[in-house]
């Protein structure tokens, strides 16, 4: 028989890569930035999109941009993407080699993914039992309303984004995904505290 102990430490070690997911606004990027300057022994799972890159909002390597639509396709007929989704127009993918590369790294290492709530059940049916998944709650509409100004959007997209979080929001905490939810609505500094502690607490 495996002592308890054992029973208990084991499937919480095996978790490799921590899927952060939320609206646009709720200070994912802001949080997972923070987590990396931490523990510079955490890492990203590289994405790709054919948007553009944008300076200071993407996190350095984890998106390859300006990739066109053709490779995509090309992804996808090979059968090399976990996932290729369309959000705002734009197609971002996940290949199944760069998971791959994540699920190996030595112990202590991990890698976060941000990720579109379509695709986190993709995810972690590929890579069952390796998987953690946060769902970053966005705050109160009036303060969502201003991040989302701060950051230059029009006042036409500031209320599509209301719109999505709102609905993305519902559909997460109906969805059946196992997420630990973390709200956002205080200093980042605490929101940063509670998602460093949920991870330490699983692995």
């Amino acid at each position: 028989m495996v002592p308890k102990l054992l029973r208990w430490i084991w499937p919480r070690s095996r978790i490799k890569i921590v899927t952060l997911t939320g609206p646009s606004g709720a200070g994912k990027t802001t949080m997972a930035r923070e987590l990396l300057k931490r523990h510079p022994e955490w890492g990203l799972v590289i994405s790709y999109t054919s948007r553009e890159a944008r300076e200071g909002r993407d996190l350095p390597g984890e998106y390859r941009c300006d990739v066109p639509k053709k490779d995509f396709l090309r992804w996808r007929k090979r059968g090399e993407d976990l996932w290729i989704e369309s959000a705002h127009g734009h197609m971002y993918a996940t290949l199944k080699a760069d998971v791959d590369r994540a699920l190996t790294l030595g112990r202590g290492q991990l890698s976060f993914m941000q990720l579109i709530p379509g695709s986190i059940e993709k995810v972690r049916n590929y890579a069952r039992g390796r998987i953690m998944s946060i769902f970053i709650l966005s705050p109160e509409e009036e303060e969502l309303r201003c991040r989302l100004k701060r950051r230059g959007e029009s006042e036409e997209v500031v209320e599509r984004r209301i719109s999505d979080c709102q609905q993305w929001e519902q559909e997460a905490l109906s969805s059946g995904i196992p997420y630990e939810l973390v709200r956002n609505d205080g200093t980042i500094a605490e929101a940063v505290e509670g998602v460093e502690e949920i991870i330490l607490r699983h692995t």
